[in-house]
């Protein structure tokens, strides 16, 4: 059931939904903010300058990265020797295991507008959003045992996790310009859909060791965690000071107070929770409890113990209680018949595999209750004009954590906007994060009257596709007129 879910859960992130959704956007990543003033801005005070009426007809970005392996490295370490130095393809293990010094980290992403669902008219803007966020991470040490199998006496961390979110973002934002200075105000309704995640029972729940005395030992304990509906809301602020017809300078702070509570008490929950359970290998506020345990795996037990003696294998579903005293059960009968599991975290996982949805809905659960923080980022962005037809933008940003694909490191930003060949707008960018990460990107549009179609591709800590370790990809059709 556990592979059930995680498929489903891999499935879900496939076809649903990053935050940097058009294509202009991902080319020149925040220093968009000034460059456009409509909903291809970050800046909420960016529509004060908005006249008419403009209107995403399509729109999404997808995309995916990691931290380890690019193209060119790939045909580095492909067809490589890693044993024997005199070979000519020889390639040094110890190089291949730097790549993963932060563990070995991957995510994908999917997001878009729902169609006609982004309209800025004048200086009044709506939108809605649809994303699915995966981020999936294992330990460095998983990969030390692969690269150089099982070393005696050496413990081996196999503590992973992977999480996916679905929400969808609504806003309705104003601006205003008074004189040279614009503010804008942008509130947001957050609207979780799903959410899953694969997590360690604790810190030490999973390892491999190899005893010289004894043999092979080691266990995992994971828990799937699922929810259905939450909810939250998020604040966007932003100034614009004008300071000469071809200089502006902006800050804008978005996603304030951000966070979705997946709880019993939203839209999701009230009217599309049961068809949505019903969907899904756990019911609600069930957890799937999973664990593998190798005990003393030798020469000698292979050949005089059955295979179920060597190995064990749980996989069950469970709901979690924090204390004793919230299980309406008879204690002693449930550890009797083994039904009953304390955490080295304090709390106790009851089998629920026998209990009823009406007995697990009356349990007041709460750790039923999840949190995920909807990071909160601060933006400093410069414009300047360079002439009619070419624009400079720059900014600096940075994250207040580290979810949902959003980073604490400042990264710096620069772009440039060609406006000079005729109904072809095309945007270049280069960003550069702390310790030398770079990014960078290219956006092409095209007019016709008052549509306008954009396609844009950013690179992960590369400036050239060999080099990426992940890319984004936009698309995006725009009616905009004056006219209205």
């Amino acid at each position: 059931m556990i592979f059930k879910l995680a498929y489903i859960l891999l499935y879900l992130n496939l076809i649903f939904s990053a935050y940097n959704i058009n294509p202009e956007n991902i080319s020149i990543s925040g220093s968009s903010s000034l460059a456009y003033n409509d909903f291809r801005s970050v800046n909420a005070a960016a529509v004060a300058n908005h006249k008419g009426l403009s209107i995403k007809l399509i729109g999404f970005n997808v995309g995916f990265d990691n931290n380890f392996l690019s193209i060119s490295k790939y045909n580095d370490i492909n067809g490589a020797n890693f044993e024997d130095e005199t070979d000519p393809s020889y390639y040094p293990k110890s190089e291949l295991y730097e790549l993963f010094d932060d563990g070995l980290r991957f995510n994908t992403h999917l997001a878009f507008n729902l169609p006609f669902s982004d309209v800025v008219y004048n200086n009044i803007s709506f939108h809605n959003r649809v994303y699915s966020i995966n981020e999936t991470s294992l330990p460095q040490s998983f990969i030390k045992l692969l690269l150089y199998g099982n070393e005696p006496n050496e413990i081996y961390s196999l503590n992973g996790s992977s999480n996916v979110n679905i929400f969808t973002e609504s806003a309705l934002g104003y601006s205003k310009k008074i004189n040279d200075l614009s503010f804008g105000i942008k509130i947001k309704y957050l609207q979780g859909l799903a959410f899953g995640e694969l997590v360690n029972l604790s810190d030490n729940s999973s390892f491999f060791v190899t005893d010289t005395t004894t043999g092979f030992m080691g266990e995992a304990k994971y828990l799937v965690n699922q929810a259905v509906g939450g909810s939250g809301f998020a604040l966007d602020l932003g100034f614009i000071y004008q300071i000469s017809k071809k200089i502006q300078l902006g800050i804008s702070l978005n996603n304030l107070f951000g966070k979705i509570n997946w709880d019993d008490n939203n839209i999701t929950h009230n009217f599309m929770r049961d068809n949505i359970v019903s969907k899904l290998p756990l019911r609600y506020n069930e957890k799937q409890f999973f664990s593998i345990t190798l005990d003393t795996l030798n020469a000698l037990n292979i050949v005089s113990l059955p295979i179920n003696e060597i190995y064990n294998v749980e996989n069950f579903t469970v709901v979690e209680f924090e204390s004793l005293d919230d299980i309406p059960f008879d204690i002693d009968s449930l550890v009797y018949s083994n039904s009953l599991i304390q955490t080295e975290l304090g709390s106790y996982l009851l089998k629920s595999e026998n209990l009823s949805n009406s007995e697990i809905k009356s349990f007041k659960l709460k750790s039923e209750y999840f949190e995920t923080e909807y990071p909160a980022n601060i933006n400093f962005s410069f414009l300047n004009e360079l002439d009619d037809q070419i624009d400079l933008s720059v900014s600096l940003e940075s994250s207040f954590s580290n979810n949902l694909r959003n980073s604490e490191k400042w990264k710096l930003s620069t772009g440039i906007i060609f406006n000079r060949f005729k109904n072809q707008p095309i945007t270049i960018g280069l960003s550069i994060q702390e310790k030398g990460k770079i990014f960078s990107g290219f956006s092409y549009g095209y007019k016709i009257g008052p549509l306008q179609m954009n396609h844009g591709i950013s690179f992960n800590d590369a400036i050239f596709f060999q080099s990426t370790k992940g890319v984004d990809y936009a698309f995006s059709l725009i009616f905009k007129t004056s006219k209205f």
